[in-house]
């Protein structure tokens, strides 16, 4: 059996999943943005993006040990376990990431993120019918959303339900203009005739 395209294959899906976690990384706002007007946050969620910051800093078990005694008064914080959840990811621990988003999906069936990072986490697992189903609960709840959309396709691509896989890509042609997702998405769309 010839495996040449088993290394690539490894080398694209682990470079998707960095895309992915790159996209939902929390990023530091442009000084115009930091300049407009913002309306001032709560005490609690002054605390939780305190949490991210020093997760993402120097000090990042102070920041997981202030997520966790979020969660711990307020068992119903949707962003602290939201967070919990993508930092579980960020360090292998998929098992704990699970729960989180599980937890998260309860608590807001409308958490977007949610779902994708979830479906991400199983298709990492190799868990594609999961990671699919996810996805499409992610597509569902924004019909627009090209990442959904995207790896609704790729992913029923990958478990051979190409119908499926043209559907959605069809759909992300639909709500986009950037011409290099277009050329791409046709490539995959003629690679499944």
């Amino acid at each position: 059996m010839d495996k040449k395209w088993l290394k690539p294959a490894l080398i694209v899906g682990l470079g998707l999943v960095l895309v992915v976690l790159f996209l939902w990384m929390p990023r530091k706002p442009s000084a115009k943005e930091e300049n407009q007007q913002m309306p001032a946050l709560s005490a609690e969620e002054s605390r939780l993006q305190q949490a991210i910051e020093l997760v993402n800093g120097p000090n990042p078990m102070q920041g997981i040990m202030m997520l966790r005694e979020i969660v711990a008064k307020d068992t119903n914080n949707v962003e602290a376990h939201y967070w919990l959840g993508v930092f579980a990811v960020k360090s292998g621990q998929y098992d704990k990431a699970i729960p989180r988003f599980e937890r998260v999906i309860r608590l807001d069936p409308n958490y977007l993120n949610a779902y994708m990072d979830l479906g991400a986490v199983y298709k990492e697992l190799g868990d594609k019918v999961q990671a699919l189903r996810l996805f499409e609960k992610a597509a569902e709840r924004d019909s627009a959303n090209v990442y959904a959309l995207f790896f609704s396709g790729e992913t029923a691509a990958d478990i051979g339900e190409k119908q499926k896989a043209k559907k959605y890509y069809n759909q992300l042609l639909r709500h986009t203009a950037d011409t290099a997702v277009v050329v791409r998405v046709k490539e995959r769309i003629e690679k499944l005739k």
